[in-house]
């Protein structure tokens, strides 16, 4: 083949180089690409934040599950925003007949409103002793998805975390951990169930330590001889929990405290510093500006931390005594917190629980 047939083999198979777009034709894209940028906008304000409650309220009388789970959680994240939808929470947080939109729907309500909290946990603490196993089993569940907010549930998870059913007394020690107040009954609690004849309680307890609750030396001594159980999933769960920072370590309250600057973090980090008590002391300063945030679970557990610390919050104490906050729960609880600090002593009482709705 010659030179010159071979170059126009080549032009033949390759083709003229694509021709520039014009001013024109470039015009023409670019608003192109911001119409459907704006179409987008527009979607994504309409379905996020308050504008969307009213159909996350109608997704929540729907027939499916799965569909009321995800809108209870979606209302959950808007928070105090979503208050139209209190009354629908509170039903399926304690009609629906599915657990896991029942434990859903609490969870949301505890961002949205902590009286609303505290109704679905006074509903639930009479079902614990409920002749009906499936029925207990569901209190404890509830009770735990309320988190913190469910302390005054305490004492009646104590005494289901005894229940002749393995699964109740699971999870009751599940939402015990996941109220995780007072400290020290919880940890007592826990340190039961490491005992506990059923094999599926003792590896909870077990991942309590490992996940959810500081690690106390009484917990360290009796989780040590449980990195050899037979059971290598409760040994691994025994190891990491030793293997976290203790509960005095400076580094980790710092840690702690650096979180409380950042809002997706802050209830976890004050969840934690909760249960240290005393330890907590360190992180006294990032806590103080949350007495005044947005959001009511905050400014609680804010409060129930330096009511922890003791007399190592002393300096919060003239903070407390001039706040008035607008909500009951927060209220009350700032109460409790000014009285045990000028006690000297840490909050022994437990809130007494509301009415039932």
């Amino acid at each position: 083949m010659t030179p010159s047939a071979d170059t126009d083999r080549r032009k033949t198979v390759i083709g003229p180089p694509a021709s520039l777009l014009t001013p024109r034709e470039m015009t023409l894209h670019l608003a192109g690409l911001v119409l459907v940028l704006g179409l987008l906008g527009l979607w994504y304000w309409l379905s996020t934040g308050p504008r969307v409650v009213p159909t996350l309220i109608e997704m929540l009388k729907d027939d499916d599950p799965s569909t009321r789970i995800v809108a209870a959680e979606q209302l959950g994240q808007i928070g105090q925003a979503a208050r139209a939808a209190v009354p629908h929470l509170l039903s399926q947080a304690t009609q629906d007949g599915s657990q896991h939109a029942n434990t859903t729907a609490a969870s949301a309500l505890k961002w949205i409103d902590l009286e609303a909290s505290r109704r679905v946990m006074t509903y639930f603490m009479p079902r614990l002793q409920d002749s009906d196993t499936q029925q207990r089993r569901t209190a404890c569940a509830v009770l735990g998805s309320l988190g913190p907010v469910a302390k005054p549930a305490v004492p009646a998870l104590l005494a289901a975390s005894h229940d002749a059913d393995a699964l109740v007394r699971r999870n009751a020690l599940t939402a015990l951990a996941s109220i995780g107040i007072p400290p020290g009954m919880v940890g007592t609690a826990l340190l039961a169930g490491l005992r506990d004849s059923s094999s599926l309680v003792r590896q909870t307890a077990v991942a309590q330590f490992a996940f959810t609750v500081p690690v106390s030396e009484e917990a360290s001594a009796a989780l040590t001889p449980i990195v050899n159980d037979p059971d290598t999933s409760v040994a691994t769960l025994a190891r990491s929990a030793l293997e976290k920072p203790k509960a005095g370590d400076a580094a980790h309250i710092e840690s702690l405290g650096m979180m409380l600057r950042h809002g997706t973090a802050r209830d976890y980090a004050l969840h934690q510093l909760t249960q240290l008590g005393p330890a907590a002391g360190e992180a006294l300063t990032p806590i103080l500006p949350l007495l005044d945030d947005d959001q009511p679970l905050i400014r609680y557990l804010a409060v129930e931390t330096l009511a922890g610390m003791g007399q190592g919050a002393t300096q919060a104490l003239l903070a407390l005594k001039q706040r008035h906050d607008a909500d009951p729960i927060v209220h009350a609880t700032i109460a409790d917190a000014v009285a045990s600090l000028e006690s000297g002593t840490t909050p022994s009482r437990l809130p007494t629980p509301e009415a039932t709705p």
